[in-house]
């Protein structure tokens, strides 16, 4: 009976651990390479998810991914006259794409 109870509890709070678990693919550390084993228009979006725009390039198409490069954490924005004024600064990632799906280039430049 208590087996049979213990295994009710494990099972009834699994879905709870679920969401306390650490994250399954930890974020990209800022100085490793950023495009490590993605060379194709699918793995991108897998991996970075829907581009923010696209554009036309000279090649095919360009993927523009804007990410998070600074997050300002002066103090001023938490006690100061500036409470609740973030100030983050996003640069581009942009992937340049054959006809083919394949990336050619890429390059990341401030926004």
């Amino acid at each position: 009976m208590h087996r049979a109870l213990a295994l009710f509890v494990a099972a009834a709070w699994l879905p709870a651990c679920a969401s306390l678990a650490p994250l399954r693919d930890p974020p990209l550390p800022a100085s490793g390479d950023l495009l490590s084993g993605v060379t194709t228009r699918a793995e991108a979006v897998a991996r970075f998810g829907p581009p923010h725009e696209i554009r036309a390039s000279d090649v095919g198409d360009l993927l523009v991914y804007r990410r998070v490069a600074v997050v300002d954490g002066n103090p001023n924005r938490y006690y100061g006259q500036d409470r609740g004024a973030r100030l983050d600064r996003y640069e581009r990632l942009l992937l340049y794409v054959d006809r083919d799906g394949r990336i050619v280039r890429w390059a990341v430049e401030p926004e």
